[in-house]
């Protein structure tokens, strides 16, 4: 099972909820592709409490994204102003409008 690198786009976004500890782990893993047996030696712990914080700060960005919704919010977003800009280029100047101030009314 590969990892899912979603958790390092949380962890842009919530990061700084997470302990320091937590945090480099995560960054660790996900951005710096250390194996458990890498983050446990650089952090004088087992590989067992290396993979058991890696999962509590996986559940805990997850829990974030679950109740604020943030990234969630920044992909709608996006989608809306690539949806705008493809309006744009189609010469449809209404539609772009309209999508637009959807936006601005929704934010």
């Amino acid at each position: 099972m590969g990892k899912d690198l979603s958790i390092s786009r949380l962890c842009d976004a919530y990061g700084g909820l997470l302990t320091e500890h937590r945090r480099d782990i995560i960054r660790s893993y996900y951005d710096d592709d250390l194996s458990l047996s890498e983050i446990a030696e650089n952090g004088g712990v087992s590989r067992q409490a290396a993979l058991c914080s890696i999962r509590q700060a996986e559940k805990a960005l997850k829990d974030c994204e679950s109740k604020v919704g943030y990234i969630k919010k920044v992909d709608a977003i996006t989608a809306e102003l690539t949806a705008i800009s493809k309006a744009l280029d189609d010469g449809d100047v209404q539609t772009a409008k309209s999508r637009l101030d959807a936006i601005i009314k929704d934010i």
